[in-house]
């Protein structure tokens, strides 16, 4: 569940309970599945743009293939911060 831009600026400076940071992390890892399903799509237009366009196109399929290694690590980062959300939900329900 990915909150929108105003939900998440109020939870991320206000999160006080586990279900905030249950929130927090199910939106962090919905925007992670975008940033993968993006670089999926463009390292396949890498590789069509690769295999079917001449030598004056090649700068796009190698732009490509760098946008998508820079969503794939926006992916990673967002599940890092999913976890830590996990965790500090689980840290609120242990002092519940």
């Amino acid at each position: 569940m990915k909150l929108s831009p105003t939900e998440f600026e109020q939870l991320a400076r206000t999160h006080e309970t586990a279900e905030d940071h249950v929130k927090l992390a199910a939106h962090f890892n919905a925007h992670a599945e975008e940033h993968e399903n993006d670089a999926k799509l463009h390292e396949q237009l890498a590789d069509h743009l690769a295999g079917h366009h001449g030598l004056a196109e090649a700068g796009l399929a190698g732009e490509s293939r760098h946008y998508a290694a820079h969503s794939h690590e926006a992916a990673e980062a967002m599940r890092s911060l999913a976890k830590i959300h996990e965790s500090l939900a689980k840290g609120h329900r242990v002092r519940v």
